[in-house]
């Protein structure tokens, strides 16, 4: 077989030089290409190594989670490892806190005089996005959706525990400076079903079938709630000191 330089000699030799010139260029271009992957070849592939900021530790968790009672997870498998609810995407969430002041208007006075009342943090809303491609993503889906829709119901008669209340769940984001282990309970929760993306069919071993959106969206909108000791625990000096204690906010 002719090499590619015999090749090129025979084009300039019987096609003229601009001939020629042309399959220089493409046999210039092919060595190129020929050497820049053998380099890919060559190159090992590419590791990631995830540590900590010391070096060693692994690095904690911070995405979005709820963390819910265990009895309200044991017939749920994909959740048990979580804990809970996780947000597959990074979720949007608000909250307020606020001092309450009363007035009082005294008589040929040119200022109204403020009393503090009280502190609160006003409820919490959390708005993510799920997406399914494929059976495991739409049982998370499924079993997020019914987890949050148990979470706003109190027990009745038939449970062992008739007349409990919502169970109080614990939020976690973002490391202890910012949202981390807040005592929650779940007061809204709203379900996105657009009409405009696909549907994804989940056949479950029953021959169940059951169609969830390949993007949706979910809004829980929770209330902090800190028992009496928790209440009475809150010192300011402590948080000055050495910055917001766990769960507070």
């Amino acid at each position: 077989m002719p090499s590619t330089d015999d090749i090129v000699g025979a084009v300039d030799k019987y096609g003229g030089p601009a001939l020629g010139n042309a399959a220089r260029n493409l046999q210039s271009l092919g060595r190129s290409a020929s050497a820049l992957a053998d380099k890919f070849k060559k190159k090992p592939p590419a590791t990631v190594n995830v540590t900590g900021a010391n070096g060693t530790a692994k690095p904690k968790d911070n995405r979005v989670k709820v963390l819910v009672p265990a009895e309200y997870i044991s017939y749920l498998p994909p959740l048990i490892e979580l804990g809970g609810i996780i947000f597959p995407y990074t979720p949007q969430i608000t909250l307020d806190t606020s001092a309450d002041y009363q007035s009082s208007s005294p008589v040929h006075s040119n200022y109204i005089q403020h009393f503090y009342k009280n502190s609160g943090v006003s409820s919490i809303t959390i708005t993510g996005k799920f997406t399914v491609q494929n059976d495991f993503d739409a049982q998370m889906l499924l079993e997020t959706h019914s987890l949050l829709r148990i979470l706003t119901k109190m027990r009745t008669g038939n449970d062992a525990n008739p007349g409990a209340p919502p169970p109080v769940c614990r939020l976690q984001a973002y490391g202890n400076q910012m949202l981390d282990n807040t005592p929650i309970v779940i007061k809204q929760f709203r379900l996105d079903l657009p009409e405009n993306v696909d549907y994804y069919t989940l056949y479950k071993l029953n021959s169940i079938a059951v169609s969830v959106p390949v993007s949706s969206s979910v809004n829980i909108i929770c209330l902090p709630v800190y028992s009496r000791q928790e209440i009475k625990d809150f010192s300011v000096d402590t948080w000055l000191s050495v910055g917001r204690t766990r769960g507070y906010l």
